[in-house]
Order: structure tokens, then C-alpha cells, then sequence
């Protein structure tokens, strides 16, 4: 069926008519962004959630009811980008964009009963430990203002949002690399043998040191390992699965390795075997 935008309510929500001109809300991530009034949409989204209003009467109050959700999700993301600022020293302006677009349409799945699966949710929090302690008061914000508990998934999302403001890189890219940490903290337990599980503290240590490596080369700060040679020779084994580390790292984040820096991983991949 093909719709009318009438109104845009929000990046997720429009006010918008059918074929046979009866008004409906249609909501979906994105949906109103960019879009204009008499604008023709396509019900193509296996997401979309529809509002049949059949009366004015039920038309006023059901657009009262997003209005109001709507401006309660404004206030709490302005709350939130203000914790932000202050915890983390974020100043970036698309922040409160990208976080009210992101929470209002978790609130929408939430309260359709749609669960938020984050599989990398233990990453997130072993990584961006910082910013995930602010999204866990952000929950607590959405708790107490909104009356909906967003669960673990939800909040490593956030804390996602917080750091790719924080360093103005794409939550992209921020996911994508906690991916590939995942995968490689699974590649290596696989290799030496070990259940490496990333709630336990040489996994955790594991995982920071190589973020940090990685951070560092990015950033072109030098990384110096006085024991290179030394290291390789005695610690052969270790040292061919950090290759394979760095293969994956630079495959899927574009990011070169020194063998300094390959050195400091074997180093980290020997203490895991002697656990």
C-alpha cells in the first residue's frame, strides 16, 4: 500500500494518509528523516508499526499520546548528552541527533515487546568502560523518566554512541571494531586451546591491551618492544598466532600493526596459555 506523509512527527514517526485517504501513523527507524509533506511512501519495511486513527477525536488524542512520548524522549536525550559532557568531556554536536533517534526507536521496540540483541555487549563494556558506566546512568535516566528499562543490549548501544562522539568516529566503525576484537579474543582461545571467556579478568586484560596497540598505531604513537628478537625466538608459537592477530586486525580495520606491536600480543597470548 502507498501512503501521503500529512505530518512529519519525528525521524521515526509520520503522520500520513492511505490509499482510500484514511490517516494512519506509520513508525519505523528513519522514516520521517528527510522526508516532506505530500511526499509518497511504500509500506516495504517488515519493521513499520501502523496506527489506523478513525475519528478525530481518536486522531487528536493518539497524536497528544507520540507528542507527548516524543517530547519525553527530547528531555531525557538533552539530559543524557549533558551527563555525557560532563563525565566524558563530549562536545560533539551530532551527538544528541544520533541518541534521539537511536532511543526513541528502542523505546518504540521495547514497548512493542521486540528484544534488543547486542551480542557484543561484554566487548563494549571491557572496552569502553568509561562510556559504558554513563550509558548504565543513562538507563537509569530512561528508567525513572520514561518508565522503560532498556535492558544490557540497549545500554552498550549507547555507550557506543558515546564513544564514537567521543573520538567523531562512525558507530560503524566502533561496532565493527568491537566485532573484530570479539573474533579474535575466540580466535585465539580456539588456537592455545583455552575457553576464553571475556567476563573473566586475563580475557578482559587481553582484550585492553590489544585495544590499546591498536589505538596507538591509529594515533601513530611509536610502540617499542626492546625484546622483538628475543620474543620471536622464545616465543615462537605465540608469536605466529599474534601474526594471525595482526592478519585480522589489518583485513578488517585497515589498521597496520608494527612488529613491535606483534611482540607485545605474543607476549599477551603466552599468558593466556600459562593460565
Amino acid at each position: 500500500m502507498n501512503y501521503k506523509v500529512a505530518k512529519i512527527l519525528n525521524s521515526n514517526a509520520v503522520l500520513a494518509q492511505d490509499e482510500e485517504e484514511n490517516q494512519v501513523v506509520l513508525m519505523s527507524k528513519g522514516i520521517g528523516f528527510g522526508k516532506k509533506v505530500g511526499e509518497r511512501l511504500h509500506d516495504d519495511a517488515e519493521d513499520r508499526k501502523i496506527f489506523y486513527i478513525h475519528d478525530d477525536s481518536v486522531n487528536s488524542a493518539k497524536l497528544k499520546q507520540i507528542d507527548s512520548q516524543v517530547q519525553q524522549v527530547e528531555e531525557v536525550t538533552r539530559e543524557i548528552v549533558e551527563v555525557a559532557r560532563e563525565r566524558l568531556h563530549i562536545d560533539n554536536s551530532k551527538l544528541y541527533g544520533a541518541l534521539l533517534d537511536h532511543i526513541t526507536f528502542a523505546v518504540e521496540c521495547l514497548h512493542m515487546g521486540l528484544p534488543i540483541d547486542n551480542p557484543f555487549c561484554g566487548e563494549i563494556a571491557i572496552l569502553y568502560s568509561q562510556e559504558y558506566e554513563t550509558a548504565q546512568i543513562a538507563a537509569e535516566i530512561i528508567k525513572e523518566r520514561i518508565g522503560v528499562e532498556i535492558g544490557d543490549g540497549e545500554t552498550g548501544f549507547i555507550a557506543l554512541h558515546l564513544y564514537s562522539a567521543r573520538k567523531n568516529r562512525h558507530i560503524r566503525a566502533a561496532m565493527k571494531s568491537t566485532r573484530v576484537y570479539s573474533e579474535i579474543l575466540n580466535m585465539v582461545g580456539r588456537t592455545i586451546g583455552k575457553e576464553l571467556d571475556n567476563t573473566h579478568a586475563p580475557a578482559k586484560s587481553f582484550l585492553l591491551s590489544l585495544h590499546c596497540l591498536v589505538t596507538l598505531t591509529m594515533n601513530h604513537n611509536p610502540i617499542v618492544m626492546k625484546l622483538n628478537q628475543q620474543v620471536k625466538l622464545s616465543l615462537l608459537d605465540s608469536y605466529k598466532v599474534a601474526l594471525r592477530v595482526s592478519k585480522m586486525i589489518f583485513e578488517e580495520m585497515d589498521v597496520q600493526l608494527s612488529e613491535d606491536a606483534i611482540s607485545f600480543i605474543a607476549v599477551d597470548i603466552e599468558k593466556l596459555k600459562q593460565l
